[in-house]
């Protein structure tokens, strides 16, 4: 093995070989995916078996654990699929001990695993759109890219409604707001009031998320809208749930009176029981609308983070809900990279981050800039408005995920893992004249260093500095070109985040190549 097997997983892996068929069931965090590489190793080993089938509910867990498996010595393939909603169902458990066999599991009260596991977890559930409100999200998009200042703003936060909250917070914004109902054409506004449009997508997805968590004592499943926690209030009816809106909408002495109280399982609250309101501590955290606020995203994340004194130590969890390929997954990923940026140990698995990224659309640009290319073709080949794409390229290039060259056709971005291709297709770009000489000043925060000359006299001062400080936010340059007895200055900007020696050189030799100067 190319990792050291801890103690239990060993145990798990003999105990299952010793059988013909066999379950075995863990915690989150606890190693099983190297316990099923130890099993099929050994299963190998005694010749009694040559291909495996591994089964994964998402295909994020198929993709992570080809990949583990495969770093592990096996040849692994994901392939992508999901099972039928038929069969989930309660019946589930009997059903595994009658056609594979006999289940042992390992809780997270065994002392030898509760030592791995963390204080919480965090967890994705996937909220997509149906056909209808697919369809609707692309027409609020266009209708975006077609309006600009307050008018974008106002479609804009019209679009976050919608896929943050549901299409009721959408309905009643349309309904309250006469500006808003002005930018909105009709069938469009049909669109929005239709009945294959549902009042909250995420509610399924709520629903299986308590299901899947159904040992919790407390749970907070906060949201943005009155509207929408209203309608979350009815919708869990049965599991008596509190809601908290605020001081003007209810009586708060009586709601935390209800809230505390054990037969009282769910709080339904807006952002009223971020602050101000002291909630009681809770083992299962849902997050409906997910926002980007370093400040609230810490003030939720408190209510499952503090331990109640001498409560027995239980696993707890927070969950986001999401809607892919939308501007929803955007919101939840600045929350948790603002967080960490404001200094904030945030114990969230890499894992989840990664989930999130496949289901962003700034993950599409990424992928889709593995070949440079323009912003036009760009934009044409993602389907999605210019000013969006314009949108995730800056937040991309703020990242160092993304960079770009300036060209006489303009900037050519690429991802940062293509730099080979770019310089095998735009070479011509990338030529520098040595003779030319120039300034460029490097940032960082609130801190600039200049550099005069000639390329390798600025390159050599530049790289310098960036092994000092780590990073540059963004780059200028400026050229004196002459020609036909005249000199011009040449001015470049490179606004995105320089982290690596190579993408230093790589912009320095645009900068100086004459043919970019026109």
């Amino acid at each position: 093995m190319r990792l050291k097997p801890r103690d239990y997983q060993k145990e798990a892996a003999e105990w299952a070989l010793c059988r013909k068929r066999a379950v075995i069931q863990m915690p989150t965090g606890s190693g099983k995916t190297l316990i099923a590489v130890m099993w099929i190793e050994g299963l190998k080993r005694e010749g009694r078996a040559r291909r495996f089938l591994v089964l994964e509910p998402t295909r994020f867990l198929v993709e992570q654990n080809a990949r583990f498996m495969r770093s592990q010595g096996l040849e692994a393939s994901p392939v992508h699929g999901s099972l039928p909603k038929r069969l989930r169902d309660s019946g589930w458990r009997s059903e595994i001990e009658r056609l594979i066999g006999e289940i042992r599991e390992w809780g997270w009260e065994d002392p030898r695993i509760a030592k791995y596991l963390p204080d919480w977890e965090a967890e994705v559930y996937e909220a997509p759109l149906n056909d209808a409100e697919t369809e609707l999200y692309k027409q609020l998009e266009d209708i975006w890219e077609e309006v600009s200042g307050g008018e974008r703003a106002l479609i804009g936060n019209a679009i976050r409604w919608f896929v943050r909250d549901g299409a009721a917070a959408l309905r009643e914004s349309v309904e309250r707001g006469e500006r808003l109902r002005d930018l909105i054409p009709e069938d469009v506004m049909a669109n929005i009031f239709s009945r294959e449009v549902r009042p909250a997508h995420k509610l399924e997805a709520l629903r299986r998320a308590l299901a899947d968590h159904e040992g919790f004592e407390k749970a907070i499943i906060f949201v943005e809208r009155v509207g929408i926690a209203e309608l979350l209030h009815r919708e869990l009816s049965s599991l008596n749930p509190v809601l908290i809106l605020g001081r003007r909408r209810i009586d708060p002495e009586e709601a935390l009176r209800r809230a505390r109280q054990r037969g009282s399982r769910i709080l339904v609250s807006t952002s009223a029981g971020e602050e101000g309101i002291d909630l009681p501590e809770a083992d299962l955290l849902v997050v409906w609308s997910n926002i980007a606020s370093p400040l609230r995203f810490i003030q939720r994340l408190g209510r499952v983070l503090r331990a109640a004194t001498g409560q027995k130590w239980r696993p707890r969890w927070v969950i986001y809900l999401v809607t892919p390929d939308t501007v929803d997954v955007d919101s939840l990923l600045d929350g948790l990279m603002e967080a960490k940026r404001a200094g904030v140990a945030l114990n969230v698995d890499p894992k989840v981050v990664e989930y999130l990224w496949s289901l962003s659309r700034r993950r599409r640009y990424l992928e889709l800039l593995e070949e440079p290319m323009p912003l036009d073709v760009l934009t044409r080949a993602s389907g999605a408005p210019k000013e969006r794409v314009r949108e995730a390229l800056r937040w991309l290039g703020e990242r160092g995920l993304v960079i770009y060259i300036h060209t006489p056709m303009g900037r050519m971005y690429s991802s940062r893992g293509s730099l080979d291709r770019l310089r095998e297709r735009f070479g011509r770009f990338l030529k520098p004249d040595y003779e030319l000489e120039g300034k460029a000043t490097a940032i960082l925060g609130e801190s600039a260093i200049s550099a005069r000359g000639g390329l390798e006299r600025i390159y050599k001062r530049l790289f310098r500095h960036l092994r000092r400080w780590g990073r540059f936010d963004r780059l200028r340059v400026s050229v004196r070109v002459r020609e036909g007895g005249v000199e011009r200055l040449v001015n470049l900007s490179y606004s995105f985040r320089i982290e690596d020696p190579q993408v230093l050189r790589l912009i320095l030799d645009n900068a100086f190549c004459r043919e970019v100067h026109g």
